[in-house]
C-alpha cells in the first residue's frame, strides 16, 4: 500500500517536471523560429521582454546625418516590437574603426555597424566582419556599381545603404543674374576642358564684388576628389595594379588631371588658401561648390539660398567622379548568436528598403526601387544628381586604402601650393604610397 502511494507520487512528480521543462523549452526557442521564417519579414507578435531581441548598432553619423538616422531607428523599433535596435554614435574617422576592430578582438563588438566601402578591405582582411551570402538579402535590387565595391572574392560582406559622390552645387540666383543659368535651371557650361574654364572666367568677370567663382580649397579632400574625378574622366588606369602592391598614378592621365586642377589656382580663377568653403557658399559668397552630397541637408536649411546640384561636370572623355558609400556590416562575435544576426539583417534590409528616409541627408539610396518611390521623388535636388551613383569610380579594394589615400592627398597638396612640380609631386606620391603598402 505504502509502496503504491510512493510510486504514485513519483509518477506525478516526473510528469510535472516534464511539463515545466517542455514549457520552458518552447518559450526560449520562440525568437529563433520566428526570425528564421524569412529574414526580411520579422514577426510582430512577440512583444514580451523575454522574446524581444536587442541589437546594438554602432555608427559614425554626426550632425544632421545623426538626427535623421536616429529617427529611422526610432521608426524601425516602433514597427518591429520583437526587435529593439540600440544605436551608439562614435567619433567619425580612424577612431571609429579602431574601436570597431578592438571591439571585435575584445569580444564586445556591436551586433551591426556602419562602415565606409573604402574601409571594407581592412575589415575583411582582418576578419572583422562576417560574409552575408547565407542571409535573405535581395542583392539584385541594389545599384550594381555600389554593390560591386562591397564584394570580395565573390562574397558579399556588406549591405549597401547609400552612395555619396563628389558633385557640384551652384548658386542659381547669382548664375541667373550673370546670364549663365539656362531655362531648365542648370548652369550653361560648354563641353570640354576649355568650356569649363570659359565658364569660370565668365563668372569671375561678372560676379559681384566679394563673390568668388568656386569654393574649392587648395588643400585637403575636395581638390583630391576633383583630381580623382578628372583622372577617371581621362580613363586613367586606376590607383593600384592587380597585385595591389604597386601604385600606377604616375602617368599621362594623372598628370593632365593634376595640371587642370592646378590651373584653377595658378590662373587666379580660384583663390589660394580658401578657408570655410561651405560657409562661403551658404553666405552667397561663392557661385560654385564642388564637394560631397552630404552637404545637401545643410543647404536645404540655409535661409535665402536658392541653390542647385548636379553631378560633377563631364570635362574630359567620359562622365566620372569620386565616390564612397555607407554600408551595414555584421561584426564577428566572440559568442555567435544567430538570432541577433538575423535581427540585424532584418534591420539593415528595412533601412535600405526605406532609403528615402536616409536620402533626406542628401545621400543617394543604394536600393534601386527607392528611386521610384513617391517619397524619394519629392526630395529637392537629390533626383538631379542621382545618376552620379553610376558615374562614380570607387577606390580599389585594399586593407591600407585610407593610409595611402592620406599620403596621396598630402602630396597633391604640395602640387596645388606649387611647392613641387606636377611630375615631382606624383613621383613622390607613388613612393610614399608604396612605402605604406610594403610595410
Amino acid at each position: 500500500m505504502i509502496k503504491s502511494k510512493i510510486l504514485s507520487l513519483i509518477l506525478v512528480f516526473l510528469l510535472t517536471v516534464s511539463f515545466v521543462l517542455g514549457g520552458c523549452s518552447s518559450k526560449t526557442s520562440e525568437p529563433s523560429s520566428k526570425l528564421s521564417e524569412k529574414t526580411s519579414q520579422p514577426s510582430a507578435n512577440a512583444t514580451t521582454s523575454e522574446s524581444k531581441i536587442q541589437i546594438t548598432y554602432w555608427n559614425l553619423f554626426g550632425g544632421g546625418d545623426g538626427v535623421i538616422m536616429n529617427e529611422i531607428v526610432k521608426e524601425f523599433n516602433k514597427q518591429h516590437p520583437n526587435i529593439e535596435v540600440k544605436p551608439l554614435t562614435l567619433e567619425w574617422g580612424d577612431p571609429y574603426y579602431t574601436k570597431l576592430i578592438t571591439g571585435v578582438s575584445g569580444g564586445i563588438a556591436p551586433d551591426i555597424a556602419i562602415s565606409h566601402t573604402s574601409r571594407l578591405g581592412e575589415l575583411v582582411e582582418k576578419g572583422i566582419v562576417y560574409p552575408l551570402d547565407e542571409f535573405d538579402v535581395k542583392w539584385s535590387e541594389f545599384n550594381q556599381n555600389i554593390l560591386n565595391a562591397t564584394i570580395f572574392d565573390g562574397k558579399h560582406y556588406a549591405i549597401p545603404l547609400d552612395a555619396h559622390p563628389h558633385i557640384l552645387y551652384y548658386n542659381k540666383t547669382l548664375l541667373k543674374n550673370m546670364g549663365l543659368l539656362g531655362d531648365d535651371g542648370k548652369p550653361l557650361i560648354k563641353p570640354g576642358p576649355d568650356g569649363f574654364i570659359e565658364f569660370l572666367t565668365q563668372i569671375k568677370e561678372k560676379a559681384p564684388k566679394g563673390v568668388i567663382t568656386m569654393a574649392l580649397p587648395s588643400a585637403g579632400e575636395d581638390p583630391y576628389r576633383t583630381w580623382w574625378a578628372l583622372y577617371n574622366q581621362l580613363e586613367g588606369p586606376g590607383l593600384l595594379d592587380k597585385s595591389g602592391k604597386n601604385v600606377i598614378i604616375n602617368n599621362e592621365q594623372a598628370k593632365k588631371a593634376a595640371e587642370y586642377v592646378l590651373n584653377f589656382f595658378s590662373s587666379g580663377l580660384v583663390p589660394l588658401n580658401l578657408q570655410n568653403t561651405y560657409q562661403l557658399f551658404q553666405a552667397g559668397k561663392a557661385v560654385l561648390l564642388p564637394t560631397g552630397v552630404w552637404f545637401t541637408s545643410q543647404l536645404d536649411k540655409t535661409k535665402g539660398l536658392d541653390y542647385g546640384a548636379m553631378p560633377f561636370p563631364q570635362i574630359f572623355d567620359k562622365p566620372a567622379t569620386w565616390i564612397d558609400s555607407h554600408v551595414f556590416v555584421i561584426p564577428v562575435q566572440k559568442n555567435k548568436n544567430e538570432d541577433k544576426i538575423k535581427a540585424a539583417v532584418i534591420f539593415a534590409n528595412w533601412v535600405v528598403e526605406h532609403g528615402w528616409m536616409w536620402a533626406k541627408a542628401g545621400h543617394i539610396p543604394a536600393y534601386m526601387s527607392v528611386l521610384e518611390s513617391e517619397e524619394f521623388k519629392k526630395l529637392p535636388w537629390i533626383t538631379d544628381y542621382v545618376k552620379a551613383a553610376d558615374e562614380g569610380v570607387y577606390l580599389p579594394q585594399s586593407s591600407k586604402l585610407w593610409p595611402i589615400k592620406n599620403a596621396l592627398v598630402q602630396d597633391l597638396d604640395l602640387i596645388w601650393a606649387k611647392k613641387v612640380t606636377v611630375d615631382k609631386g606624383l613621383e613622390k606620391a607613388v613612393q610614399d604610397m608604396e612605402k605604406i603598402l610594403n610595410r
